[in-house]
């Protein structure tokens, strides 16, 4: 009984850590194309343009890029690369309204939406709007043939980016993920 209990808790765990926020998607022009290119060359972003947050999360990301393009056995090419790689990070801010109440019991009152015999006459429950604000971060990697001079492969990912910390873990998970799509 005990061991079924356990295996139980494990594929509960295992399902509620597996489920992630972050969603990715890759699109493949050329198909078997990829195999053709050897080398890279990031497209160079003026960083002073950049806030000095923003400056650090693309460099960090664009290491990230690197060290998985590298693992796929692409090799890094300043002066003829066969590919070119450019990145573009977004944010979206989405606001929710959201009505809650002072009342612990229910949004309605303690007995629900119907009038409850155990009220007095000095409880009230008071009703307040809040707004949730709730940020999203997309990351689009594009890889462009020098050749072609059009894009072989795209990734897209999106994930929540609320506070500056979970904007470089979703960045970061977003490179790992993507690169997981990426056909080899």
């Amino acid at each position: 009984m005990i061991r079924i209990f356990n295996i139980i808790l494990l594929l509960s765990s295992v399902a509620a850590f597996s489920c992630s926020s972050i969603k990715v998607f890759s699109e493949n022009e050329h198909s078997g194309q990829l195999a053709d290119y050897q080398t890279y060359a990031f497209v160079k972003v003026p960083l002073d343009q950049l806030d000095q947050a923003t400056a650090i999360l693309y460099e960090e990301v664009r290491k990230r890029i690197a060290a998985e393009l590298n693992g796929k056995g692409y090799k890094p090419d300043t002066e003829k690369p066969d590919l070119y790689v450019t990145f573009n990070m977004l944010t979206e801010e989405q606001r929710k309204e959201v009505t809650k109440s002072t009342n612990p019991y229910s949004p309605y009152g303690m007995a629900g939406m119907w009038p409850s015999p155990y009220t007095y006459p000095g409880m009230y429950n008071y009703r307040y709007k809040e707004i949730q604000i709730k940020k999203t971060g997309t990351l689009v990697v594009d890889l462009i043939s020098r050749e072609l001079k059009e894009p072989v492969w795209r990734g897209i990912g999106i994930g929540p980016t609320n506070d500056p910390e979970e904007r470089f873990e979703t960045a970061y998970k977003i490179v790992e993920k993507l690169f997981r799509k990426f056909p080899s």
